[in-house]
């Protein structure tokens, strides 16, 4: 419940390294738990504090996913409610807040006010991750939006239309001045990167880079919750190709947003995978490329209509080739990225993900040459790491 419930303490999104104290999970609020990088223990439960904060005012959301800046600070955004109507708080309408967090020397985590991104009435976009630069942070806003019928219930109206324009805002983070770009309506979860680079004409172009569903055009205010939920995935009659085939085709695109002109442009990849109709999703890169030019992002692969059988995808960005990973009943999840010490290749290290093999009811964790996904590695897990999209709630009684 937004207005009136408790502080959530259900993290279990994402983790991220947002101070020196230990590993930082992230949900869709600005709630955040710390816990033991060694042992997993819990340490803290904090809200950052906002360097513009004010009474009467409710910070609601939060991406999952901060960015990183190529400095090593993190990005997000709060987003604000007036609840007096500015008349205390001077909050006239709700916004997007950009922060830059910091930690103090005591270990306690800052929100540093950069700009803000006002909105329409309630239009509320579901933002799951956002992109920084050296010079700019971008709040994405696609076709997945909170229709506020239900205030107890909210989850049941995040919904996707194709009637939501895209909107790419970028706000300085040196004078938080805000520069909007529109596109038409297109829906993405999981930035790859954004960089800024100078065109043929000596502009300066912010990139950024998503997976994308390939169309909107067809989805009618669909509740998203109700297409990904664990029973809709797991149901053998439930065929996404017939039900819901904007989830079976994705393509990657680059949004070009000329900071100059005020221009955007968009670029398609061809698709480098096959089969076609495949989700490709949750992205990383090479941690030290975040912000900054880059080739290199590798990818989950995702066949639900083949009992959602799972592999990797490597995409070269640049040159337009890939490679894949791929095993029958191997199932590996969100793979992460770990540059060897010393590299000079961006791709030379390692990928690593949790396998579930559906053989064996077991979990092993797989390591491959980040060059080639050729496995050089498989070590053995006490646990079973069962296949899911970022954290899975396990009944106690298991």
């Amino acid at each position: 419940v937004m207005f009136w419930d408790d502080e959530p303490d259900n993290n279990n999104i994402a983790p991220w390294n947002l101070a020196s104290k230990g590993v930082t999970i992230c949900n869709e609020s600005p709630i955040y738990i710390d816990i033991d990088r060694e042992s997993l223990e819990f340490q803290r439960k904090f809200v950052a504090k906002s360097s513009d904060y004010e009474r009467f005012v409710k910070e609601a959301f939060s991406a999952s996913h901060f960015a990183r800046h190529p400095s090593g600070d993190s990005i997000n955004y709060k987003f604000v409610i007036p609840m007096d109507g500015g008349v205390f708080s001077g909050v006239k309408k709700p916004a997007y807040h950009l922060y830059r967090y910091t930690e103090t020397e005591n270990g306690d985590v800052l929100a540093n006010f950069v700009g803000a991104v006002p909105i329409e009435g309630m239009d509320i976009r579901g933002i799951h991750s956002l992109g920084a630069t050296e010079n700019y942070a971008i709040l994405p806003r696609f076709a997945l939006y909170f229709e506020l019928s239900d205030p107890v219930e909210i989850g049941t109206g995040a919904k996707i239309s194709p009637d939501k324009e895209t909107f790419f805002d970028v706000v300085s983070l040196a004078d938080g001045k805000r520069t909007q770009f529109k596109f038409p309506s297109h829906n993405a979860m999981h930035i790859i990167n954004s960089f800024e680079r100078k065109n043929e004409a000596g502009q300066t172009e912010v990139v950024i880079d998503w997976p994308t569903i390939d169309t909107v055009e067809g989805i009618r205010n669909s509740n998203i919750f109700e297409l990904l939920n664990r029973e809709t995935l797991t149901d053998p009659n439930y065929s996404y190709q017939e039900h819901f085939p904007h989830y079976t085709k994705f393509t990657l695109r680059r949004f070009i947003l000329n900071m100059e002109t005020g221009e955007g442009t968009q670029y398609d990849y061809p698709r480098m995978w096959s089969p076609d109709a495949i989700e490709v999703e949750f992205p990383y890169i090479n941690d030290n490329y975040r912000g900054l030019p880059y080739c290199y992002a590798y990818f989950q692969t995702w066949n639900h209509d083949a009992h959602n059988a799972m592999g990797l995808l490597k995409v070269d960005m640049c040159r337009e080739t890939s490679v894949g990973w791929e095993r029958k009943n191997k199932f590996p999840v969100e793979p992460v990225f770990a540059a060897r010490p010393g590299a000079q290749d961006e791709d030379d290290g390692v990928v690593l993900a949790p396998v579930f093999d559906a053989d064996t009811g077991k979990s092993e964790l797989y390591v491959w040459d980040a060059k080639s996904l050729e496995v050089i590695a498989i070590v053995n897990t006490p646990i079973v790491v069962p296949y899911s999209l970022h954290g899975t709630w396990i009944p106690e009684d298991q």
